[in-house]
């Protein structure tokens, strides 16, 4: 199964995932680059929208209530995103200020619809995660602080020599309240760009969906795909790796389900103790 694909830089919108097009049920996402000035419209059908801009500024108008000074950064590395969200059965019209525009647009099935909403930086939430060796900054851009029928966006930076997503987890089972069913998707960037991470992708021996246990070198506009299974991710020495993470279920949760075969890191795993082990005295 082809879980892997790369994107190359191009003018205007680039459709990368579909449901018809890639193993995935609920996940549709592409990347839309503009140059100062150049406009993009979008009538939204059944789908409701999620944009997070990766570089550049812009303005927006949704259902022709106008939205303006958004974004900004040079690079994901540079600053918080800036994310919008837009209900299904909506009219978007994306303007941009800069000539480096890039924005991720991520779209999933809802019978919902909700209101409009901008996610300035101040107003994702952060949270610092993990330990030694895994340690990375979780970014909630489109997540609990807004209101959305099925997608959850987010932003992870995991700095050079850690691993991230990790102990791995899975979400591709519901039964909540320990896991709900969700796909997921990965945009990645790196620092500095001609580095890479890795990402492992693998199923427990019992799984529904058979036998998954792939290892991927994951390089600057690489993008994953989760439709099951566990999915840690991890950056070599010298390298930063940057993902955006999208996901969509009927259940709208983040309920990830740790593999139970290392779950015990979260708890034991310290410097100290990683250096008992590692070097004998």
């Amino acid at each position: 199964m082809e879980l892997r694909y790369h994107y190359t830089p191009s003018p205007g919108y680039t459709q990368l995932v579909t449901p018809q097009t890639h193993p995935v049920e609920r996940l549709d996402f592409g990347l839309l680059r503009l140059e100062a000035g150049q406009t993009y419209e979008i009538v939204n059908g059944a789908n409701e929208l999620g944009m997070v801009a990766l570089s550049g500024r812009y303005s927006i108008h949704i259902d022709g209530e106008e939205f303006v000074g958004l974004g900004g950064r040079k690079t994901v590395f540079d600053d918080r995103a800036t994310g919008v969200y837009a209900p299904r059965e909506s009219q978007v019209a994306i303007r941009s200020e800069s000539d480096d525009l890039e924005i991720a647009i991520c779209r999933a099935p809802t019978d919902q619809r909700h209101p409009s909403r901008v996610v300035r930086p101040e107003e994702v939430v952060t949270h610092t995660v993990g330990g030694p060796g895994y340690l990375r900054y979780v970014h909630d851009i489109l997540g609990p602080q807004i209101q959305a029928g099925a997608l959850i966006v987010g932003e992870t930076f995991t700095p050079h020599s850690n691993w991230s997503s990790f102990p791995p987890h899975k979400h591709d089972v519901e039964a909540p309240p320990n896991e709900v069913k969700q796909e997921e998707l990965y945009l990645y960037k790196i620092r500095p760009e001609t580095g890479f991470g890795i990402q492992y992708l693998y199923t427990p021996p019992n799984s529904p969906y058979g036998l998954l246990d792939q290892a991927l070198a994951v390089r600057q506009n690489d993008l994953t795909l989760m439709p099951f299974g566990y999915h840690p991710v991890a950056a070599p020495p010298g390298y930063d790796v940057y993902y955006l993470w999208f996901l969509s279920g009927e259940t709208r949760e983040l309920r990830p389900h740790d593999d139970p075969a290392h779950a015990w890191i979260k708890l034991e795993v310290s410097a100290e103790r990683d250096d008992a082990r590692v070097y004998p005295r």
